[in-house]
């Protein structure tokens, strides 16, 4: 588990992300992307692999690629790379590899959530051992692994944590389950926030200014376009560097230690 890298490194990486995934033209892609084929607006030097950085990226939200400014492999990319370098055949395993790596490295993170902590003795040991389950897989044969089943088994683990973390400041600070809640339209209050599990939830472009997310839980919620300044994030269940890269902040809004602040926060 100590040898898994859970931040990515790009500087360490052949560009995996610009080339192994398709791209739908929308809000988030200016282009249309077939899968395993290099971005146009990468620097290709062989088939499946790139050792320059992208063309446009000090201006990929400007260019309309906000998608990739909010993408983050969680260190898998950098660890497909060391392992798979040159030439069509370990491109394609490569390929195979990210598709599989990519998704356990986000669950760990989730599995590797701080506020874990605060959970009771034995939903800490439960936390701990699955941990170590999704890591022997990521570090294993990664050939029949079914990530959909992982994803359930942790899903299912991570709600009780949020459960019990949420609720662990006394009785009735647990508050609202707006688990998928469309919250898009409306100014949330400052405290309607707080303690609620917003897993999956609809933030797209909402105005949480100063909103008190303290305990809140986060985990897939969409946070595309959501004002963020001045808010409270450093208290947050399972928020993700995507999830920040994609709203607006500035520099008062606050976040946990181990999620990296965009530099156009301030």
């Amino acid at each position: 588990m100590e040898s898994l890298e859970l931040e990515a490194d790009c500087g360490r990486c052949s560009g995996l992300c610009c080339v192994a995934p398709a791209f739908a033209r929308s809000a988030d892609f200016a282009l249309d992307k077939p899968a395993e084929t290099p971005c146009p607006n990468l620097l290709v030097s062989a088939p499946g692999r790139s050792d320059a950085p992208c063309t446009i990226h000090a201006e990929l939200t400007d260019r309309g690629f906000p998608g990739c400014v909010a993408f983050d492999c969680f260190g898998a990319g950098q660890r497909v790379t060391a392992d798979w370098r040159d030439g069509p055949g370990p491109a394609r395993e490569a390929f195979d590899a990210f598709a599989v790596l990519r998704p356990l490295h986000e669950i760990l993170w989730y599995l590797t959530e701080p506020l874990v902590a605060q959970a009771p003795a034995g939903l800490r040991d439960e936390v701990a051992a699955a941990a170590s389950r999704v890591a022997g897989l990521a570090e294993g044969s990664l050939d029949g692994v079914e990530v959909g089943a992982v994803r359930g088994e942790v899903g299912e683990l991570l709600a009780r944590v949020s459960e019990a973390v949420r609720g662990s400041s006394g009785p009735g600070h647990a508050r609202a389950d707006l688990v998928g809640r469309d919250l898009r339209s409306g100014r949330a209050s400052k405290r309607a926030l707080a303690g609620t599990t917003l897993r999956g939830a609809l933030l797209m472009g909402a105005d949480l200014r100063g909103v008190d997310l303290g305990r809140a839980e986060l985990l897939g919620a969409d946070l595309r376009g959501a004002d963020l300044r001045g808010t409270g994030l450093d208290r947050t269940l399972f928020l993700t560097g995507p999830q920040v890269a994609a709203a607006r902040g500035d520099a008062t809004t606050t976040l946990p230690e181990r999620v990296r602040r965009p530099s156009a926060w301030g």
